[in-house]
């Protein structure tokens, strides 16, 4: 294949995301979760539990516990995905142990206050979603439990993603609460976990404030030229039917951002006070005026 300047373009881009986001996790669990034997979920989770028994490195645990992983999601799942996975594991890996050096040489989050270890739980399941978020922006994961939702998805399609990825760090959560022999970790465990996906949903899906219209209007086509000429946004004409005396009618469909919801709305009640409008958040919008596809 040959190379490119857009291919160079999209493996820096990979590269960033992914050192951030690994750097922002490291810090998350070696600087808050670890010193508080909190495991949060995932081969991280296990790593840290390593980690309190015989003092291995989280980073290098990390690793060696997703060779087993990657090989089977090389096998089952699709080399592309393996690929990807990989670097960002050994990212997330290096940046783990380099980050646990520094921690070692300086100090963690400790202190005498009984909310410590709910501090730490709070606010380094949030630096894992923010990293967490950054390594998917660039289309990959950490591996761990990833791996597994996606394996076991092959298994039972019906199942959700999220629901697989939830029951995998259950029995994380479970287990360290019979290595550390102390229920409160196992709760601020499943606190940090829901911390960090809260976290990584707010960045991957919050920040997009894009909304979606549904224009019914017996003048729609004085509408569409308004939006066409003064939002230079596109709009497509749907056909309906009203369903109390079945007369034709034209449904305006189109997605804006949200700085633009209200000028549409303005737009459609002066041309047409009858008009009927339904707005609504559109999740991931692709395609000309938004995201483009990589």
């Amino acid at each position: 294949m040959k190379w490119s300047a857009q291919r160079t373009k999209n493996v820096l881009s990979f590269l960033a995301f992914n050192l951030a986001g690994s750097c922002a996790s490291a810090f998350g669990v070696q600087y808050f979760t670890a010193p508080h034997n909190i495991a949060p979920g995932g081969v991280a989770g296990l790593a840290t539990m390593s980690s309190y028994l015989w003092g291995l490195p989280i980073g290098t645990m990390t690793f060696v516990l997703n060779i087993p992983l990657l090989l089977l999601a090389w096998k089952h799942v699709s080399r592309e995905f393996t690929l990807r996975t990989l670097v960002s594991t050994f990212l997330f890996s290096l940046c783990t142990d380099v980050v646990g050096a520094l921690v070692e040489a300086t100090s963690c989050y400790m202190s005498d206050s009984p909310l410590a270890p709910l501090m730490a739980a709070l606010f380094g399941g949030a630096l894992m979603g923010v990293g967490n978020a950054l390594v998917y922006f660039s289309k990959s994961t950490t591996g761990g439990t990833a791996i597994v939702g996606a394996l076991m998805q092959k298994r039972l399609p019906g199942v959700s993603f999220s629901k697989l990825l939830s029951g995998a760090n259950l029995m994380v959560v479970v287990l360290s609460v019979f290595v550390y022999r102390n229920i409160d970790t196992g709760l601020f465990a499943t606190l940090s976990i829901i911390m960090s996906t809260m976290m990584m949903d707010k960045l991957v899906y919050g920040l997009n404030t894009n909304r979606l219209l549904f224009i019914i209007s017996d003048r729609s086509r004085d509408i569409e030229e308004h939006i066409l000429r003064d939002l230079n946004r596109g709009v497509t004409i749907l056909k309906g039917e009203g369903g109390y005396r079945h007369s034709e009618k034209n449904v305006i469909f189109c997605v804006v951002s949200k700085g633009q919801f209200m000028k549409v709305r303005d737009i459609s009640v002066a041309v047409d006070p009858q008009a009927f409008i339904v707005g609504c958040s559109a999740g991931d919008v692709l395609g000309k005026g938004f995201r483009h596809v990589d």
